[in-house]
């Protein structure tokens, strides 16, 4: 069962725009903490603002299971390779349902620190799908929008039924 303050499929809240980050104070390390927490207990690799709420362009990661949970505030993708692969990959905000997702292998993510330090992160494989996953998500872009028609109708079917189980369970 996903956190109850993540937001679910079909959230609103999930389409909208997350808004750049003017400044790095007290209160985004705190929204940070709790989401880092959320993520933590959920259990994800990634969480984005906009999922739990916040239109903040920020985002909590965590690329293997032994790794510190990480943030990027103000994320950006500045290059990514021509050499594409199809991921499968799961959400928070999609329960269970995993979505195969054809994206760069490599990309160069330019953000922020919670101290306002530039950071660039290159990476490649997991962590390139999983960085892309997290800009979408502040974007507005859920995974079924990159996903093929066939591999979208599989999904949205799959989240449709997960939906009647929970709404039958309560």
């Amino acid at each position: 069962m996903p956190d109850e303050w993540i937001r679910q499929w079909g959230d609103p809240a999930l389409r909208e725009v997350a808004l750049h980050v003017r400044c790095v104070d007290d209160l985004l390390r705190r929204q940070v903490a709790r989401m880092q927490e959320r993520m933590t207990a959920a259990p994800g690799a990634g969480l984005a603002a906009t999922q739990v709420g916040l239109l903040r362009r920020v985002f909590v990661y965590q690329m293997t299971v032994e790794s510190v949970v990480d943030v990027a505030v103000n994320p950006r993708i500045m290059a990514s390779s021509s050499e594409r692969a199809v991921f499968s990959e799961g959400c928070l905000s999609f329960q269970s349902v995993v979505v195969a997702v054809e994206r760069p292998v490599a990309v160069r993510v330019e953000c922020q620190d919670l101290d306002g330090h530039s950071r660039v992160l290159d990476v490649e494989g997991f962590g390139a799908s999983l960085l892309q996953h997290e800009i979408d998500h502040l974007d507005g872009i859920l995974t079924l929008d990159r996903a093929d028609p066939f591999e979208r109708r599989r999904a949205t079917t799959a989240l449709l039924d997960a939906a009647c189980d929970t709404m039958r369970a309560a």
